[in-house]
């Protein structure tokens, strides 16, 4: 009986704990550069390959003008969070299913974000395009994405060691993904490169001590740290990328 209540004791610990390090860093890198391309004139925010929703419900609560709209293709997933939204009465927030790799559902979005989505497709080049399709003239299209090859601290996480099976690609060569959207038909405007050293560092620690109680306690500080200074240290290099792009202007239909 009393090991049964430790386990679970030590379990509820262990996920209270638990600070997604990865979640955490693309998150800082949204708020600094995705955010700040909403205006007062946006209307149409799309999230896609939205998920559990973290980014498209933090721009529905901090921006009530807007329409923001999440699209994945999991309709357990899209359900889950659909009620979520009217539960916490954002009437402005929907969430729908869709196949990024087909026409999407909704034309002229100021904004289409996509943050570690598209390795997960292997049509990509079909998503960049209907994303783009998707835009405005002039409206901003932001995509996150690992890079390959990647520097890491440890050999275990290697990509040649820590493969992810729901990828179609471990990640894209520096330039490829900018060349992708290009082939689209973006203008590519600027790319920033994320979990640089510090960053990636904080991410192995963290994978390392993720549902080991006593390290996790050890380490927490350490990794908050790290991301800390990768926040206020534009990485030169990393293993991930964002790139923003625009519909040119003058494009016709």
């Amino acid at each position: 009986m009393i090991p049964a209540i430790l386990r679970r004791a030590h379990w509820w610990a262990i996920t209270r704990l638990d600070y997604h390090v990865g979640e955490a860093i693309r998150f800082h890198y949204f708020r600094r550069y995705v955010v700040p391309l909403v205006t007062p004139q946006t209307r149409r925010v799309v999230d896609a390959g939205s998920g559990a929703g973290k980014h498209a419900f933090y721009l529905a609560r901090t921006f009530p003008h807007l329409q923001v709209i999440g699209l994945d293709n999991r309709e357990e997933v899209v359900r889950r969070t659909q009620a979520q939204a009217r539960e916490r009465g954002l009437g402005h927030l929907h969430f729908l299913t869709a196949d990024l790799t087909r026409p999407l559902p909704l034309r002229d979005a100021d904004l289409i974000y996509s943050f570690d989505v598209v390795e997960h497709i292997p049509d990509d080049r079909a998503a960049l395009a209907h994303m783009l399709r998707s835009l405005r003239p002039g409206g901003w299209l932001a995509v996150h994405t690992p890079l390959t090859p990647q520097r890491h601290w440890f050999r275990r996480f290697d990509l040649d060691r820590l493969v992810n099976p729901l990828h179609a690609r471990e990640g894209y060569r520096r330039g490829e993904l900018e060349g992708k959207i290009e082939e689209a038909g973006g203008r590519v405007i600027r790319r920033v490169y994320t979990h640089g050293p510090w960053g990636t560092l904080a991410w192995e620690l963290w994978k390392w001590s993720r549902y080991r109680l006593l390290p996790t306690l050890l380490l927490l500080p350490l990794i908050r740290l790290l991301i800390t200074v990768e926040a206020h240290r534009e990485p030169k290099e990393g293993n991930c990328v964002l790139v923003l792009a625009q519909r040119p202007v003058e494009e016709e239909e």
